[in-house]
This record gives structure tokens, C-alpha cells and sequence, in this order.
């Protein structure tokens, strides 16, 4: 679409004006309003100005520029008025009666060429402007760019740009890099947005904000904008605020992983975590140990003392095991009065030793003036890694059967795993 409707009952003015345009735009002519305005009818997708002959225009009243603004299939195709004569001031009043601009036939062609380029981009600048307002009333952010990733609107400022505190800051002409706190956010707005300009396929992701100790979770939907040829020109997205649907998928994938009662990992996630670790060491050669802990005679604290009485020794030892353990270390429960801990990056098998000595010790202090006092102690068996086994199974069992060597000889004790027999 490159239509221009020039109205113009002077011969004069329309030789010239024809002979100026035509080599750029498609006129089509009218030798009066009414002749115009059906053509307008006719065609109202086919023009991107209409061009009117100032003094035909003023013959009317302005009726055919109250016609444009007042239909809003045409309040967004700028109208120019045009003479053949040198512009008076008076003449000027045509811009209080709805059009963008005055051209004469004097004017050199590339200003004319020029002036009614500006006369449709800010025509076109005045419908981008209806459109954030109108987008401003939605409850999301939706926002543009350009075909350089520069914002041109955002119908909502969010918590975490740098707005300095300026009231009349604006986000138009900003890169992501400019306006965002969070500078690998920004960064990966900017691939994001590089790969849809050079692919034209969108994408949607979800990131965090963390701003004035306020956690968000942001939803980005961004999709290609094409022109009238075909070619992407920005990008259109959407922000939804996801927060509570992601701590709520937060919550339940912990809940999944973790032992309610001690608060620890449960047997599945324990089983899986290390597992991963051990083939990850194994590569790189890391010395670790994997300790596995049996509570004495739990079976007879349920049977003496109920099992809520057992439920609060299972909780208060799933306590110190956590605050005996390295924030690189595994912990979890992984039977009825089995815990698992593994531990990561040791200097050799004596931290491992300190490690089931400080336990035996805080669960000794933790029921020292409890009725329980008698029965509660740890057995503890501990495989390291690589002497005792270089995968999950292997170090597994070689800690299972060093527990069972200490459970069949008086329990109350923890061993460490010969590097040949456990029972040796």
C-alpha cells in the first residue's frame, strides 16, 4: 500500500503535484471533495495520505477533514493541504482543522518527499500511541521493540528497572542492558531477542527478580512483529506475573524430594542426587565417603513409647544430622531409621571419622536427660570412595555391610570400610 489520493480542482496544482509524486507513490485524482470521498469509500486501505488543495478545502468549511477525524477508518491517514502559492500566515488554520502539514508546489521535491514520509510515520507514531493506551488498561505488561531490540513502549514499568526515580523517566529508545537491575536477566533478554530477530521464531521463558528483598517470577511470550513486506521489524511480548504458581511448583517438587517428618531428603531423591555426584567424581578423581546411620533399637522406643514418641527421636536426629553437615553435603532418610549422608570433596577418610564422631556425640548429649537415654545411640558404617568403590552400588553396599559389622558387635560405634573386606 503506497496510495496517495490527491484532491485538487486547479489543473495547475495537479500537474505539478502529479509530476513530483508519481515517480514514488500511486495517485489516484479527484477534482473535488465528493469525487474524493468516494473514492475514500471505496478504497479506504489504499491510501497512506490524502493531499487537498488548500483553497478547495476552505471552499467546504474543512467538511471533508471533519469527515477524516470523525470515521475512524480514516483518523489515522494524515491529511496535507497544498497550493500553488506562497503560504500566508492565515493559511496556517488549516493545521487547527486536522491537517499535518502545507506544502506548495515551490517546495524542492525531496522536502516534499520528506514532509509527507513524516506526515505517515506520525500518523502511524499516533496509532502506536492509541494502542499503549488502550493496552495500558490490561493487568499484564505488554511490551515493543524494534528491529534493534530498543524498547518503544512498555504498558507497565516493573519493580526492577532502573528508573533513577525519575517521574518523567521513559523506557522508549532503552536497551535491556540500560534499564534492568539484574544484568544476566538483561543479557538473556538480549539472546533471546537476537535469536528471535534472526530466526523469527518467538519464545517463552521465566525468570527471577530479586529486588528490595522482593521475589518475583516473571513469564516473557515474545513473538516476531513483520511489516507490510514480510520483515521482521521488533518484537511483541507479553509479561505475566508467574510468582505464585512457581513457589507453588517450588513447594511441591520439595515436597517431593524431601522426608516430612526429618525435614531431610527422602530415599528417592538421596538415592538420586548421589548417584549423579559418585559419576561425577569418578571423572574428576574427588575423594568422597558415604556414610550410612542406624538408630539402636529404634524398634523398641515404638514398642515402649509409642510412635509419636519415636516420630519426635527420628525428627530431633534428622536436626543433627543437618547441623553436623557441611552445606556441600548430601543428607536423607532413607528407610524407617536409616539415614544417608555423603559427603563431598574430603581431604581424606579422617572427615569422615569426625564427622560420625560429632553425630554419636550430639545424639548422646541430645537424649543425655531424656527417659529415652539408654536407648537411643547411632551405628554408623562408612565407605569411601575411591578405595571402598568407585560407583553408587558398589560404595552402597560396602557401607551397608561395614553398619552391619558394627550392629552384630556391640553397635553404639561407627567404622570405616577397609579398602579390601568390610568385615575384616
Amino acid at each position: 500500500m503506497n496510495g496517495i489520493l490527491l484532491i485538487a480542482a486547479k489543473p495547475s496544482i495537479r500537474e505539478t503535484f502529479t509530476a513530483m509524486l508519481s515517480p514514488v507513490y500511486a495517485l489516484v485524482l479527484a477534482d473535488s471533495e465528493e469525487e474524493g470521498l468516494r473514492m475514500l469509500k471505496e478504497r479506504p486501505r489504499d491510501f497512506v495520505a490524502v493531499l487537498i488543495e488548500l483553497a478547495l478545502a476552505r471552499t467546504s468549511g474543512f467538511a471533508f477533514a471533519r469527515y477524516m477525524q470523525e470515521g475512524s477508518t480514516y483518523s489515522l491517514v494524515p491529511m496535507i493541504a497544498i497550493s500553488d502559492e506562497l503560504p500566508a500566515p492565515e493559511d496556517m488554520d488549516c493545521i487547527e482543522q486536522g491537517f499535518f502539514d502545507l506544502l506548495t508546489a515551490y517546495a524542492p521535491q525531496p522536502l516534499v518527499y520528506k514532509r509527507i514520509s513524516n506526515a505517515i510515520h506520525a500518523k502511524d507514531s499516533l496509532s502506536l500511541t492509541q494502542v499503549e493506551k488502550m493496552l495500558k488498561e490490561l493487568p499484564a505488561c505488554v511490551f515493543l521493540k524494534d528491529a534493534e531490540g530498543k524498547y518503544v513502549f512498555s504498558t507497565q514499568y516493573w519493580g526492577h528497572l532502573n528508573t533513577a526515580g525519575d517521574p518523567n523517566w521513559t523506557i522508549r529508545g532503552k536497551t535491556d542492558l540500560e534499564i534492568r537491575k539484574d544484568r544476566l536477566n538483561a543479557l538473556k533478554a538480549m539472546d533471546a531477542d537476537r535469536k528471535i530477530l534472526k530466526t523469527g521464531v518467538g519464545t517463552d521463558y521465566i525468570i527471577e527478580e530479586n529486588t528490595a528483598g522482593k521475589q518475583e517470577f516473571l513469564q516473557l511470550i515474545k513473538r516476531p512483529v513483520y511489516d507490510d513486506n514480510g520483515k521482521i521489524s521488533g518484537i511483541i511480548a507479553l509479561i505475566n506475573d508467574v510468582t505464585d504458581h512457581q513457589l507453588l511448583k517450588r513447594e511441591l517438587e520439595k515436597r517431593a524430594k524431601t522426608d516430612t517428618l526429618t525435614g531431610l531428603l527422602n530415599k528417592s531423591a538421596t538415592e538420586d542426587l548421589v548417584r549423579m555426584m559418585v559419576s561425577n567424581y569418578r571423572q574428576e578423581e574427588e575423594q568422597s565417603a558415604l556414610l550410612i546411620l542406624d538408630v539402636d533399637r529404634f524398634k523398641q522406643v515404638n514398642d515402649t513409647f509409642g510412635h509419636a514418641e519415636g516420630d519426635r527421636v527420628l525428627a530431633e536426629i534428622g536436626r543433627i544430622i543437618k547441623n553436623c553437615c557441611r552445606s556441600a553435603d548430601v543428607a536423607g532418610r532413607i528407610g524407617g531409621d536409616e539415614f544417608l549422608i555423603f559427603m563431598r570433596h574430603i581431604e581424606d577418610a579422617q572427615n569422615a571419622c569426625g564427622l560420625a564422631e560429632r553425630l554419636q556425640q550430639q545424639v548422646a548429649h541430645a537424649f543425655f536427660k531424656d527417659r529415652l537415654k539408654r536407648q537411643i545411640s547411632l551405628s554408623i558404617g562408612i565407605a569411601v570412595c575411591p578405595e571402598n568403590g568407585r560407583d553408587y552400588d558398589t560404595l552402597f553396599r560396602a557401607a551397608d555391610e561395614t553398619l552391619y559389622y558394627v550392629k552384630k558387635h556391640g553397635r553404639a560405634a561407627w567404622r570405616i570400610c577397609p579398602p579390601t573386606s568390610p568385615g575384616a
